[in-house]
């Protein structure tokens, strides 16, 4: 399988807007790829010029050692020769032809002989556990049949890298989980490289190998998922990825100076009692990371809160506090027994600190500290 590299890639529709920008990227061999974030950062508009279908305006896009799009040379190979294969959210199976037939399509245009297409077609159908259904016709499916059927069309050419554009926002949410474990397991069957694009930060944390998350057409941070969890490379992404996402608190109030009270100044102490003067321009911190109740000897930073609401969902509790002058969220994974104006001891040792441009400094957990 081929390493992807996107060196100084920029695209512009025009206007001097530019949806992508001064991208470097590579997409390891074998890698499950996903890029991430919201509407209008330029995910897809990056997946569309891997697959051919649009062409930078400038950079270089390579396979390995095969370039495929060099405005700068003059160079530009068309989709069908790239060797990929495309998954759209919205499917684009033929409704006149079977399940079976629409996995053979790609074969067929490729001159295949008829048992061999008929073999792949099928071994493709089975990985993908629509086989049962292989004689019906798209109306017929369920929405994730059709999603399965799709992606078997793909797995049945043998593509050297698989390109994924939010091919689950369609579905509900049972469909949606069961379609990341396949697509979970195929990959780890088919060894295939894939790219995946996605604005739900679950569908990344849990299926992919590599997270690059995008922002107004910019690569923010590249990482393992629970790397980018762990250690967010800015505001941005610790705000993104996460859910409920983290509490920022501004340290720097929008007009200058520095907050001397409230929680921004109770937090600024207890990480500067850490890490020594640091003078972050914000704090953060993830609602999972925040404790309600008598903390343990020698914990972290503490202080009293109000609770103002408690939401049950299922498996965990939300609950909204209200700690000196600020509103936080906390959630707890056991029953929280408390009602509004109960007063609760509120604690963590976990918190990030973020510069004035937003870049995180440190992370705080426990008694460690990372840069």
């Amino acid at each position: 399988m081929p390493n992807i590299t996107l060196s100084g890639v920029a695209k512009s529709y025009g206007g001097g807007d530019y949806a992508v920008k001064n991208l470097d990227l590579t997409v390891p061999d074998g890698a499950f790829m996903c890029l991430l974030g919201p509407s209008g950062c330029g995910k897809t508009t990056t997946l569309r010029m891997i697959a051919g279908l649009e062409q930078p305006t400038s950079g270089t896009i390579a396979v390995d050692d095969r370039i495929l799009d060099s405005v700068e040379r003059g160079l530009y190979v068309p989709p069908e020769k790239r060797g990929m294969g495309l998954v759209f959210q919205n499917y684009a199976l033929w409704p006149h032809l079977s399940v079976r037939e629409n996995v053979e399509f790609g074969l067929r245009m490729r001159k295949v002989p008829a048992p061999e297409r008929r073999a792949k077609a099928e071994a493709a159908l089975r990985m993908v556990h629509v086989d049962a259904a292989m004689d019906r016709y798209p109306s017929q499916l369920s929405g994730g049949q059709q999603q399965r059927v799709a992606l078997a069309r793909m797995l049945a050419i043998n593509p050297s890298v698989l390109l994924l554009d939010e091919p689950l926002s369609n579905l509900d949410a049972r469909l949606r989980l069961e379609m990341r474990a396949e697509l979970k397991r195929i990959h780890e069957e088919s060894g295939a490289t894939i790219v995946f694009v996605t604005h739900d930060q679950l569908e990344a944390l849990t299926m992919a190998t590599d997270i690059a998350v995008m922002n107004e057409g910019e690569l923010q941070q590249l990482a393992a998922p629970m790397e980018m969890y762990a250690r967010p490379a800015n505001r941005f992404v610790a705000e993104f990825v996460g859910s409920p996402p983290m509490a920022i608190i501004d340290v720097v109030p929008p007009g200058g100076g520095r907050a001397s009270t409230g929680l921004a100044a109770s937090l600024t102490r207890f990480a500067e009692s850490r890490v020594g003067p640091c003078a972050p321009a914000a704090v953060g911190v993830r609602p999972e990371a925040l404790r309600l109740g008598t903390p343990p000897s020698g914990a972290g930073w503490r202080e009293e809160a109000v609770v103002e609401a408690v939401l049950p969902a299922g498996s965990s509790w939300t609950v909204r506090l209200r700690v000196l002058d600020t509103e936080l969220y906390a959630v707890s994974y056991t029953p929280v027994d408390a009602a509004p104006g109960d007063v609760l001891d509120c604690w963590t040792e976990q918190m990030h600190l973020f510069d004035a441009d937003g870049i995180r400094i440190f992370s705080l957990d426990g008694a460690e500290v990372r840069a």
